[in-house]
């Protein structure tokens, strides 16, 4: 006991940061479950994909909106966490430039509603899903993480979300409803923006300036190489895309299921990651990445043996029916959580944190190269059926935690000895 109370106390602020990130990601992901078996019911199978799928859509622009900040941002606050006046720079900086791509996601979507007639036929839900884009622009979580200050967050994400939750079965009463689904999200990520504004600029006294186009080059250079490397797993958002666009709209509401499900598998990897991060970028201890990494791979591996003899029945609570397809595509990708627990820490916790974003790069690049070859061979001989995704998907991760590892075992561990 007195072990463990010396461990609490060495770690006080990342328990403290892992127990509010715990409830946001809990919070985030449980939500929308919860909410999954109304919206199957009552908007249908159909008309929900068509709603998941411009939500993929604008997912999908949320990448270049994100342009990689929540990860070069948060380094950069964790570092200069003591010089208020590099903070003010690095979060004038960070929201000029994700408010000018921002503008440029906006004009992509409205350039494919007048040139792509299904987009066109839809062009009002599509429109209102880039609310992702606008809580991408507006929600500074780097901020908060790069300070290691997750309590703010978490009770600012938990209020929008209980507002979600309530509107969500108070107003879609029928199918024709569906176009208030993405009016709901747009009103609890306004909430959320400006909630963390009023923390950010009234309470810890941060100034807003437009800084020097050097200093703004500087940041976006900076955060290029991340923004690459997430332009190469672009499969992630692009998966319903795909799905809805060769194969049907309906099945993009099975994936989404099987993918929701697999992501709250995928909770602690992301709750450890945020939490870690900022830590292994002042410390750099190979020693304390080993610790991560077993405790994520226990985890994940404790899940997968719940989760598979039990995947017919998780799917039929989650969406209220049996989906057979849903079914067997949970299986698949829940098999991901495992190089997904070596991507995270061989790229992300070691790769990036050390510095080497060139390597961090090349292996998301090797991996989305995978993808690419395994869509196009569909693409080439016109077989498409939602197992071969998930499978793609699958086989990417591998070829990540493969790439990563050996990158890592190459150049961190040749240059740095383990503390």
């Amino acid at each position: 006991m007195d072990k463990l109370k010396e461990l609490l106390i060495k770690y006080k602020v990342l328990v403290s940061n892992f127990s509010y990130l715990a409830v946001l990601q809990m919070i985030t992901l449980l939500v929308p479950i919860i909410t999954l078996p109304h919206l199957f019911g009552v908007l249908g199978d159909t008309t929900w994909g068509v709603v998941v799928f411009a939500q993929s859509v604008a997912l999908y622009l949320g990448i270049l909106v994100s342009f990689g900040f929540n990860i070069s941002a948060t380094k950069d606050i964790s570092i200069h966490r003591e010089d208020t006046s590099k903070i003010s720079e690095i979060v004038s900086s960070v929201f000029i430039l994700k408010g000018v791509l921002f503008i440029i996601s906006t004009l992509v979507i409205t350039i494919l509603i007048y040139t792509i007639p299904f987009f066109k036929d839809y062009k009002l839900l599509f429109l209102l899903s880039m609310w992702l884009c606008l809580y991408e622009f507006i929600f500074p979580i780097w901020y908060f993480q790069g300070l290691e200050k997750m309590k703010y967050i978490t009770l600012i994400n938990l209020g929008s979300r209980f507002i979600f939750l309530i509107l969500i079965f108070v107003f879609i009463r029928e199918e024709s409803d569906y176009i208030l689904v993405p009016v709901i999200n747009g009103i609890g990520s306004v909430f959320s923006g400006l909630m963390a504004m009023i923390i950010i600029f009234r309470k810890d006294k941060v100034i807003f300036f437009i800084p020097k186009i050097s200093i703004l080059t500087y940041y976006f250079k900076e955060s290029s190489p991340i923004f690459l490397s997430n332009l190469s797993q672009l499969y992630i958002k692009m998966n319903k895309i795909i799905i809805g666009t060769f194969i049907g709209l309906d099945q993009v509401a099975y994936y989404d299921v099987a993918e929701k499900i697999t992501n709250l598998m995928k909770v602690p990897i992301g709750l450890i990651s945020q939490t870690v991060f900022p830590k292994i970028v002042k410390d750099q201890n190979l020693s304390f990445i080993k610790k991560i990494l077993k405790i994520n791979l226990g985890i994940q591996s404790l899940l997968l043996l719940i989760v598979i003899p039990t995947a017919p029945f998780i799917v039929k609570f989650i969406s209220g029916k049996d989906i057979p397809l849903a079914t067997t595509s949970l299986i698949i990708l829940s098999l991901t959580v495992i190089p997904v627990v070596i991507n995270n820490t061989m790229a992300v916790q070691t790769l990036l944190a050390f510095g080497f974003k060139k390597y961090f790069a090349r292996s998301i690049i090797g991996s989305g190269i995978v993808y690419g070859i395994l869509i196009l061979n569909m693409y080439i001989f016109d077989y498409w059926y939602l197992y071969g995704i998930c499978i793609a998907v699958l086989l990417s991760e591998i070829a990540t935690s493969m790439l990563s590892f050996y990158y890592v075992k190459k150049n961190v561990y040749s240059q740095i000895n383990p503390i």
